[in-house]
């Protein structure tokens, strides 16, 4: 069944981006305030890894917001390290969609659209569920799996008490992830760990909009439900209709914002 959000918001809203409000310029009190969290970047060979795990980390946080632009000359010298090793971390995120090069201006923080979230939440509807009923239908998943579920989802309530966003996002990644962990489909897998960085984005954005309609306990609480049972075709329901819906609450938002 094909979502009517997947084939009409681009048509709506073509051009909309995340907003700008939420996209100031990285000034030098901003990079001297996210460099001192960072630490230093030691070590000569691993100072591009560390560079990179840095500037993925305060993206995905949303301490550098979508849009932003990246200066190289105040990044380069508060994390003391060249401009040509800084050039080739944002190529690498790059590659990740997290950074855009663009001519002249220079590097920037990859802006998100409607159709970013469409493309992710819709995928991820089609790859996790396939994960799940593997899982399921075949005996795969077992008591263990049962547990591994349990417990990222103890890990998810214990974390709703908190007001810390990150660890929320981390809780509701690693009880996804549980659901198709034991498909024994290396391909399938594959997929969805390269579909993580783009799927932790999506969260974070539905954190910053304040789309989910119901907190993560509730709305994750009927697919355990399910994969207690062992019923692989509820299991299957229940998670594309919470990936599809949560998908469609966070683009909803967006149109809402951009007409402000």
């Amino acid at each position: 069944m094909a979502p009517s959000f997947l084939l009409t918001w681009l048509d709506l809203v073509p051009n909309l981006v995340y907003r700008e409000a939420m996209t100031p310029a990285l000034n030098a009190e901003t990079v001297s305030t996210l460099a001192q969290s960072a630490g230093a970047l030691t070590g000569e060979p691993t100072q591009l890894a560390q560079a990179t795990q840095w500037l993925r980390e305060a993206i995905l946080r949303g301490d550098i917001r979508p849009g932003a632009p990246l200066p190289e000359i105040p990044l380069s010298k508060q994390l003391a390290i060249s401009r040509g090793t800084l050039r080739e971390a944002f190529r690498i995120l790059g590659k990740e969609s997290l950074v855009e090069i663009v001519p002249v201006r220079g590097a920037r923080v990859a802006a998100l659209s409607p159709r970013d979230v469409r493309e992710v939440f819709s995928l991820r509807a089609h790859l996790e569920c396939f994960g799940i009923r593997l899982s399921l239908s075949t005996g795969r998943f077992g008591a263990e799996g049962v547990i591994a579920a349990e417990q990222a989802f103890e890990n998810m309530v214990a974390c709703a008490k908190s007001d810390d966003v990150a660890a929320s996002i981390e809780t509701d990644m690693a009880f996804h992830w549980a659901l198709s962990a034991r498909c024994n489909h290396r391909l399938l897998l594959d997929q969805l760990a390269g579909l993580q960085t783009r799927t932790r984005q999506m969260i974070f954005l539905t954190k910053s909009y304040r789309s989910d309609t119901v907190d993560d306990v509730e709305s994750h609480l009927p697919i355990l439900q399910a994969v207690r049972a062992r019923d692989a075709v509820q299991a299957e329901t229940c998670l594309h209709r919470h990936i599809i819906q949560t998908g469609e609450n966070l683009l909803l938002r967006m149109a809402e914002d951009a007409l402000r």
